[in-house]
């Protein structure tokens, strides 16, 4: 790095924030900052007791069937309990909120969160009424989403 018109050594505070930070990104702001801090403002990993989580390994090209495997899971639970159910897809990034049409495709009504303001308020009415029960977001997208029975910390 370059050090241009900068306060001497000890004379300037650097922060970096983010919504999302990387491994790679802790790493690399551990070698290049003095007396580097990592402070999480929401509890990292961590849900509510609501929620069921589970961990399944599936190789990259195996991902899409595999979505499709519980989404159909997802369909015979619905008919066995005569419950409405909502599901989020969390996807890395904008890109991988294509999701959202090939889920259409594959014959789920689904829809994602690209958008602020107006578009955004659409897309979760639609959500939460139950028209598209399949919502694709990023992790960045969804900071800030207030859907009933959805808890984020």
């Amino acid at each position: 790095m370059e050090q241009m018109d900068m306060l001497p050594y000890g004379r300037s505070q650097t922060m970096l924030l983010s919504a999302t930070f990387p491994k790679e990104i802790q790493r690399l702001a551990s070698n290049i900052l003095s007396d580097y801090i990592f402070l999480a403002v929401e509890r990292v990993g961590w849900s509510t007791d609501l929620i069921v989580q589970r961990v399944e390994y599936v190789s990259e090209s195996d991902k899409r069937s595999h979505l499709v495997d519980l989404l159909m899971l997802r369909e015979k639970l619905k008919l066995m309990n005569g419950k409405h159910s909502f599901t989020l897809v969390f996807v890395e990034t904008k890109k991988g909120a294509d999701y959202e049409c090939w889920l259409y495709v594959n014959g789920f009504l689904a829809t994602s969160i690209q958008e602020d303001g107006q578009e955004r308020e659409m897309t979760l009415r639609s959500f939460k009424s139950g028209k598209t029960p399949i919502l694709v977001v990023t992790d960045v997208a969804a900071k800030g989403l207030t859907i009933p029975h959805v808890a984020k910390w």
